[in-house]
């Protein structure tokens, strides 16, 4: 048997290297909450919740009560039988991701434990390391930014956009190209345009010989007609991201000329994205797999899922590169934007999950 003894959550922050920017705010640290669980044998397992406010309505103080809430429906509970403990959590949690999704980690590391099986071989082990991108904020030193990420090798850059005044927006995107003409650029303005405007912004980028690879979450989160309009008008492809949370937004946008689904395990939860994978994959949709100023820990569980499934075409799995994080990366190496999982992670459970 493998009985849960006792669950608890602790907030804790992180500081930022430098201030980051997008369209809905700024922050110099990242705020998170520590989610563990004991089962009775000694074995521990670790999550973590980053809540967004303006993804999913969630904070530090909300992911604690949450947890406070459900604890007493865990103890007790057979973490042997994986999948009734995992649904219980969301069925009494359908409305916070970021606090499932901490809680679901804490579960499923307990459990990689305790049948010594990585998360990387439980989630299918089909490909060895992956590749992301690197965010690039609202920022006067963006060009710099880049500069400076593409000469450590990180090829690919998701530039902010939406901080005020488009003009703004326009000239901090051509400066970081020819800053780096040889990067590949993608575009997030994190629900900032109209869908003319975002339309006439693509349009002026292209104009001015800027190749861009996907424009994600052009217009708010609810203004699906405008989503579909940019979809339809740009010929860059559009990425829903605040638009796509749940199973159910990602079968609303199944049929409609939207590319693919930015997914997040704090933004989805871990059971969402796991349901939404397959959702895309039915609906002939792209996959990019990002992340909310997570640390190495999260991280590693996200390029465990990337990686497992294979299901992602892109990824945006960055924030451990924004965060002044102590010790040592025991879970990944990276060179460039290649990141591959330490060993340990992809051959048995983790020792640091």
């Amino acid at each position: 048997m493998a009985r849960i003894v006792a669950v608890t959550a602790q907030p804790f922050e992180t500081p930022l290297h430098h201030l980051f920017v997008t369209s809905r705010g700024s922050t110099k640290v990242a705020r998170a909450v520590v989610i563990t669980v004991k089962l009775d044998g000694h074995i521990v397992g670790h999550g973590e919740s980053v809540p967004v406010a303006y993804v999913t309505g969630e904070s530090q103080e909300s992911v604690i009560a949450m947890v406070e809430r459900i604890t007493p429906h865990l103890l007790n509970a057979n973490l042997s039988s994986l999948g009734p403990v995992m649904h219980l959590v969301s069925n009494l949690a359908p409305d916070a991701p970021s606090a499932r999704c901490g809680i679901e980690m804490a579960l499923l590391t307990a459990w990689s434990r305790l049948h010594n099986m990585s998360l990387w071989s439980y989630w299918g082990g089909s490909v060895h390391r992956c590749e992301s991108d690197l965010t690039i904020p609202i920022v006067d030193e963006a060009p710099a930014l880049a500069l400076e990420a593409f000469a450590k090798g990180i090829k690919t850059l998701k530039v902010k956009v939406g901080g005020g005044e488009h003009g703004a927006d326009m000239a901090r995107v051509i400066s970081i190209h020819k800053a780096v003409p040889d990067a590949t650029l993608r575009i997030d303005a994190n629900q900032a345009f109209t869908a003319r405007e975002a339309v006439s912004f693509v349009n002026h980028l292209l104009e001015a010989g800027i190749n861009i690879e996907l424009f994600e979450q052009p217009t708010r989160h609810d203004d699906i007609a405008g989503l579909i309009e940019v979809a339809e008008a740009c010929n860059v492809p559009v990425y829903a991201d605040e638009s796509c949370k749940t199973p159910q937004d990602a079968i609303r946008l199944a049929n409609t000329p939207v590319k693919g689904y930015n997914l997040k395990i704090n933004k989805c939860g871990i059971l969402g994205v796991i349901d939404m994978i397959a959702i895309a994959r039915a609906a002939h949709k792209d996959l990019m797999l990002g992340c909310m100023l997570e640390s190495r820990r999260s991280i590693a569980v996200g390029m465990a899922l990337a990686c497992g499934t294979g299901a992602f075409k892109y990824l945006d799995l960055d924030s451990h590169l924004l965060l002044k994080e102590e010790g040592e990366n025991g879970y990944f190496t990276q060179q460039g934007g290649c990141m591959e999982l330490t060993h340990q992670w992809m051959t048995e459970s983790s020792h640091q999950a």
